[in-house]
């Protein structure tokens, strides 16, 4: 069994990379439809495909079209990872928080590009995922998910493949991420509200193509999200 602290996602990534490893799933062996591997593992399409991304990103597996999920041999898997697998709480916090400052390279300079780039399909997007979340804090539901999009949409909007998959292949970690600091935001009176209106800020920028604000807006949200969490961890201990 999984330790609980893993997100579903992680569950089924590791699940399924644990298979790849030790041959219980051959290179060459074509994945279950997507129906069948969620009954399995018990989770939403959204969850599914975040542990598939993870597994294409670290060459694990090629999603081909018509063809499905694809095995790949071990020789094709890269070397690269970001382990959060098996830590602790307070370790998992602390990770997150060193992911934060890598976000900040990489989704500041994204969020300058994409006000530059973006196009009203990408912007219109971007609003729905804005307008997600905010039913979310209405609703007070989950909006990790819409969240995560919200960050997916930025990294296309660049116009820039390699970000769109580098973001990919950081999709899982920043999932992770996500779904602590919306945790941690809950449970504070006013700290969910104060991040919806950093994604507003974000997507104002976008859209008023404004790429120097949209850096500071992108800045400012990263920063804030990492001492929530950060906060937190000081209150736990």
């Amino acid at each position: 069994m999984q330790p609980p602290s893993l997100s579903l996602p992680e569950r089924v990534y590791a699940a399924l990379s644990a298979q790849i490893r030790d041959g219980s799933l051959a290179p060459g062996t074509r994945l279950p439809i997507e129906p069948l591997l969620c009954e399995r593992y018990g989770v939403s399409r959204t969850a599914l495909r975040e542990a598939i991304a993870r597994l294409k990103a670290e060459g694990l597996v090629d999603v081909r079209q018509g063809r499905g999920t694809v095995v790949l041999p071990a020789t094709a898997a890269t070397s690269f990872r970001f382990a959060l697998d098996g830590a602790d709480d307070a370790g998992q916090v602390g990770q997150i928080l060193e992911l934060a400052e890598l976000r900040l390279g990489v989704e500041t300079t994204a969020a300058g590009l994409a006000a530059q780039r973006r196009t009203d399909a990408q912007l219109a997007l971007l609003k729905a995922s804005l307008d997600a979340m905010e039913d979310a804090v209405r609703n007070g539901t989950d909006g990790s998910e819409a969240d995560l999009a919200f960050h997916a949409v930025v990294a296309q909007a660049t116009g820039n493949a390699q970000y769109r998959m580098f973001m990919e292949f950081l999709r899982g970690r920043f999932a992770t991420a996500i779904a602590a600091s919306r945790l941690h935001s809950a449970h504070h009176v006013g700290m969910t509200h104060e991040a919806q209106r950093e994604h507003r800020a974000i997507y104002e920028a976008i859209a008023a193509q404004k790429p120097a604000a949209a850096e500071r807006a992108m800045r400012r949200h990263i920063e804030a999200a990492a001492a929530r969490l950060a906060a937190g961890k000081q209150a736990r201990e």
